[in-house]
């Protein structure tokens, strides 16, 4: 059988996530505590290895503890999928409770209705889609960006409503929206989001 082919990165203790919306911890404990925990904890929970529990991971968003070993084997390439996979769908339960009451919430404070909100991956490099409809399209990801960074996206979407294009009066209309220049405030949110973005993506593909 073909082996595994090496994640692009690893999960391990050092990857800190920790936003308004995400916070993962890492915890070591001894393997035999470990072992015996994982006898009550669903299967999807669990990674086992020759029969015994080696990784637990609990969820009670935001939180998200990841439970190991001192041996664990953090470039072995079943843990990093199954840690890669169960991350992923926790933070896509979360974007799916938060995304959409924080489009509620600026809809409600601009005063507009808009056509719905869809939580859903999106082509690389797209954070956000407006239809003609006016309804959103958010990526899954957003959730774990910083709180500014995620609302400058919705009205972003938001400023779509009236301008279907990015042309000059597209981005008028975002500052007006934003409180301050959109064209300064995209450039610096580019900057500042380049460096997490090729992880990000690797979590939520």
């Amino acid at each position: 059988m073909e082996s595994m082919k090496q994640p692009e990165f690893i999960i391990n203790p050092l990857l800190r996530l920790r936003t308004a919306h995400i916070n993962v911890a890492w915890h070591q404990v001894d393997g035999g505590i470990i072992d015996r925990e994982g006898e009550y904890l669903c299967a999807s929970c669990r990674y086992i290895v020759d029969g015994h529990t080696v990784m637990i991971i609990v969820a009670d968003l935001p939180q998200i503890d990841i439970i190991y070993s001192p041996s664990t084997d953090f470039n072995d390439t079943g843990i990093q999928e199954w840690l890669r996979v169960t991350l992923r769908d926790h933070i896509t339960a979360q974007a799916e409770k938060v995304l959409p009451e924080r489009v509620r919430y600026w809809l409600e404070n601009k005063r507009l209705a808009g056509g719905g909100v869809v939580i859903k991956r999106l082509p690389k490099n797209v954070l956000g889609q407006c239809t003609y409809d006016n309804v959103i399209y958010l990526p899954p990801m957003l959730v774990i960006f910083r709180s500014d960074w995620i609302d400058g996206v919705i009205l972003h979407e938001i400023a779509h409503f009236r301008h279907k294009h990015h042309r000059k009066p597209f981005w008028d209309h975002l500052s007006v929206l934003l409180g301050e220049d959109a064209r300064h405030k995209d450039a610096k949110t580019d900057i500042c989001l380049a460096p997490y973005f090729p992880y990000y993506c690797f979590l939520m593909k």
